[in-house]
């Protein structure tokens, strides 16, 4: 992740799509935002269909931060 990124900030729908991840999760809304930016970046840089990246980042999101044993719960 480059500086760019950690400066990044999930704003307007993404915003509240971070805030109901990390309440559905119990983890703190900066590490699902880290998480959920760094995801968004990936995606869409190889999505040439961008309409549903929001759903595969969330998919995305959950998945990595169970695999790393963030279970919040």
């Amino acid at each position: 992740m480059t500086s760019a990124d950690r400066q990044r900030k999930a704003t307007g729908p993404h915003r509240a799509v971070v805030d109901n991840l990390a309440r559905e999760l119990g983890l703190p809304v900066e590490e699902v935002e880290k998480v959920y930016l760094s995801e968004m970046a990936r995606i869409e840089s190889g999505a040439r269909i961008k309409t549903f990246l929001t759903v595969l980042t969330v998919g995305s999101v959950r998945s990595r931060l169970h695999r790393d044993g963030h279970t919040g719960h």
